[in-house]
């Protein structure tokens, strides 16, 4: 059996853009190329790994168990040669990072910070990810470590603790809830609220906890940070419910007030997530102990 990496290239391609010509578009080639290399590779194999049809193409049982071990091969070719072409720069290591809003807001600039000084031979990639994203991107080998708050059951990946954040609600000075102090989340649940995108982790616990209270929760707008909650909230569009670490640059300079949650689940803690400590390259590592305070 003989072929490359280009062919699981435009293998991965292809089946990530479900279209052979958004393939070519992608890896710079024209589509005939590209279709005649999935045909050598499916050859190659003697079974078919694509469905093809007018809408476009669809992986089959065995394309999909050839995607993941693909993407994990061209991860670690790619890796390699980074590595091996950055010891001219002297960089010698790349690390790809999910994490969610809270993290990469909260915690990991200071960290990163750091880390980067005492490395600088180092890259760090990051992305910003839901949850359910960041877990999927790890286990699919597209991230080398996830930061999260809940880590999906069955996922099969290893979970660190990192850093724990107490979520707020956020009023105005003139709200009712102001003067309190505290409270639990379903005495605000008569007012209008200001919440992330339906896709965050914090919207999700929002509409459960509104649920368990057999409330419904008034969303009057939905935005996509948490400086824009904060902006909305000073507007007097509604109640916002954020880290409070978050917060705080804004409680001062928009005169907003920060009401501490009794609900339990207002106690969060994030985790890191990877797929093994094996599986991470001397770069990664390097990067979860230092995240870590551990040595792994």
């Amino acid at each position: 059996m003989h072929f490359d990496l280009k062919d699981l290239e435009l293998f991965v391609a292809a089946t990530e853009a479900g279209s052979i010509a958004k393939a070519a578009e992608r890896c710079h080639t024209v589509a005939s190329a590209v279709s005649k290399r999935l045909s050598y590779l499916e050859a190659a194999y003697g079974t078919a790994l694509l469905l093809r049809s007018s809408k476009g193409i669809v992986p089959t049982a065995a394309g999909l168990a050839l995607l993941g071990r693909a993407r994990a091969v061209l991860h670690q070719a790619g890796q390699l040669e980074h590595e091996l072409r950055g010891y001219s720069k002297g960089l010698r290591g790349r690390v790809r990072v999910f994490a969610n809003m809270s993290a990469i807001v909260e915690f990991l600039p200071a960290a990163l910070s750091s880390f980067l000084a005492a490395h600088p031979e180092i890259e760090v990639e990051l992305e910003e990810r839901v949850s359910a994203e960041i877990a999927a991107a790890v286990a699919e080998n597209r991230a080398d470590l996830g930061i999260l708050s809940g880590l999906p059951a069955g996922s099969g990946l290893a979970a660190i603790p990192f850093r724990e954040d107490e979520l707020v609600m956020l009023v105005r000075p003139d709200h009712p809830l102001a003067a309190r102090g505290c409270a639990a989340f379903w005495e605000a649940l008569d007012s209008d609220f200001v919440g992330l995108h339906t896709d965050s982790a914090l919207h999700y616990l929002m509409l459960r906890a509104a649920a368990e209270a057999g409330r419904p929760l008034k969303l009057k707008i939905q935005v996509t940070s948490f400086d824009a909650v904060c902006a909305m909230v000073a507007a007097g569009l509604g109640i916002g419910v954020v880290p409070r670490t978050a917060a705080a640059p804004y409680t001062a300079s928009l005169g907003l007030v920060p009401v501490a949650l009794k609900d339990a689940w207002s106690q969060r803690r994030l985790h890191i997530c990877l797929r093994s400590p094996e599986s991470l390259s001397a770069a990664a590592r390097l990067l979860l102990n230092h995240l870590t305070g551990l040595s792994v």
